[in-house]
């Protein structure tokens, strides 16, 4: 009689399964539908396609959350981030959904979105099926916070309820940190959302430890307002970041910084608290924040995100205590963060850092330069794998779409020659990395768009096998520079 009472029955089992299973998951069953594309008798299962939608999960989780906090629904529940007063409410929501047509058709953002979702496979092969996590993993390198000062976590946490985001896989371990007041604001109540006016803007964001600059990326445009608005032809999900190889498979990534105040270059090596950045609003931001995340990779889109813990780090915990909430386990010495805590600095003394912070491209830059130019030309062809699915919607010819993606390219040169004679900008390998490998992808399409003995194939079916060479490629050449075979 006691065993029947305390087994869960059926319809509880059911829930619980369907409870577990994620909307990524569901989003990688788009993938069926390419089949359906490239075989005409498998034409039924474009019907697959369908699944892409629910890559819109994390908005409509976050409106979901938003409506209901605008509504007063859960007001009595008490979270770790009710004693926070920042940009919500309505207008924060109009913003993001007018910004998720923006993003979706924006092919720079959105082949970063998918090479994040596919990256996350790629992450949990390299991890033989078993993500990093706090019991198991056991860091290198010593973290301090990368900022100066008190600043409050908003998002982030090593458990996985309150987690910055648990899939993609990148940004399992990754925190969003915002200065706030004493009343939980990100600005003074009287003032409006120009982006000056938040506490965090401009301010000095740091090497979290010793280590190589490995990537950088300064050209990210800036939007001069928040209140929920990114810039609606940003160039990437993380704006102006910096990457920075701490130890061996350990990594960093600080991301929306401001346009121009990176002060280091691939290649560099950094110490522990010196300067970088300052904190912004490029890239896929609401307002502006500092994003951090420890990763395994060098490359954003393919990396598992690592649960970093740091020392010499003061708690506050004004709202809710996800801790205590969850009975979570802290370690000993140093300490995760979680959502909802003011976290700062102390000024106890520096630890000896982990010997192993040499990279492979540490005495040999041109070696770190080849690799990241490839990867930009693997880059430029997913993007136009990309503009193929986009362009077969209102020109089904590939040969003219072909020609829009050489037209795009030479634009492309044009405009960094211009840039070069107008004010003397040094032209960036990356950028034209990136163009050379759209104008690769207007090859690929020509080729099938001129090989008339093959059977029809239509521009989704070409421009996904596209975005999928580009996506190898990619993985290739990262994985070859990670391994050191870029050094001389």
């Amino acid at each position: 009689m006691s065993n029947q009472a305390t087994s869960p029955s059926l319809g509880s089992r059911l829930r619980e399964r369907i409870q577990s299973i994620s909307p990524f998951s569901l989003t990688l069953l788009g993938l069926i539908g390419v089949l359906g594309n490239l075989v005409p008798q498998l034409e039924i299962l474009k019907l697959f396609h369908l699944f892409w939608f629910f890559a819109l999960w994390p908005f409509v989780s976050m409106l979901r959350s938003g409506t209901k906090q605008s509504l007063g629904f859960g007001a009595d529940d008490e979270g770790p981030r009710d004693w926070l007063e920042m940009d919500t409410g309505w207008r924060g929501q109009i913003a993001v959904l007018l910004g998720i047509p923006l993003s979706f058709f924006n092919p720079l953002v959105f082949r970063q979105d998918a090479m994040q979702l596919l990256g996350s496979l790629v992450a949990i092969g390299r991890h033989r099926g078993s993500l990093p996590n706090p019991e198991t993993y056991d860091q290198t390198a010593s973290y301090r916070l990368p900022v100066e000062g008190t600043w409050t976590v908003v998002n982030g946490s090593p458990i996985k309820e309150y987690s910055h985001s648990w899939f993609p896989a990148t940004q399992r371990y990754a925190y969003d940190l915002v200065i706030t007041d004493g009343e939980g604001r990100s600005r003074p109540v009287s003032t409006d959302t120009r982006i000056e006016n938040y506490y965090c803007y401009d301010q000095p964001v740091l090497a979290p430890a010793d280590g190589v600059v490995i990537d950088v990326h300064d050209d990210g445009p800036e939007l001069g307002r928040a209140g929920g608005f990114s810039h609606p032809f940003k160039r990437s999900l993380t704006g102006n970041a910096v990457t920075i190889r701490h130890a061996e498979d350990e990594y960093s990534t600080l991301a929306h910084l401001v346009p121009g105040s990176i002060e280091v270059e691939p290649g560099n090596r950094v110490r522990r608290g010196e300067q970088i950045g300052r904190c912004g609003h490029s890239g896929n931001s609401a307002e502006p924040h500092l994003h951090f995340q420890l990763q395994d990779h060098p490359t954003f889109e393919i990396s598992a995100g690592l649960p970093v813990r740091f020392d010499d780090v003061d708690v506050n915990t004004p709202g809710g205590d996800v801790v205590e909430e969850t009975s979570w386990t802290e370690p000993d010495g140093s300490r995760y963060i979680h959502v909802g805590q003011r976290v700062s600095h102390t000024t106890d003394g520096e630890p000896q850092q982990s010997e192993d912070t040499a990279s492979p491209f540490e005495t040999a830059s041109s070696g770190l330069s080849r690799v990241r130019t490839l990867g930009r030309v693997a880059t430029g062809v997913s993007i136009g794998g990309f503009v193929t699915v986009l362009a077969g919607v209102v020109v089904p010819s590939l040969q003219t779409t072909a020609l829009a993606l050489a037209g795009l390219a030479g634009l492309g040169l044009v405009y960094q020659a211009g840039r070069t004679l107008v004010d003397g900008t040094r032209v960036r390998l990356g950028v034209l990395g990136t163009v050379c490998g759209v104008g690769v992808a207007s090859a690929l399409v020509g080729v099938f768009a001129a090989q008339e003995r093959l059977p029809t194939r239509d521009s989704s079916g070409v421009g996904t096998g596209v975005f999928a060479a580009g996506f190898l490629l990619y993985i290739a050449v990262w994985e070859y520079g990670r391994r050191g075979g870029g050094s001389d």
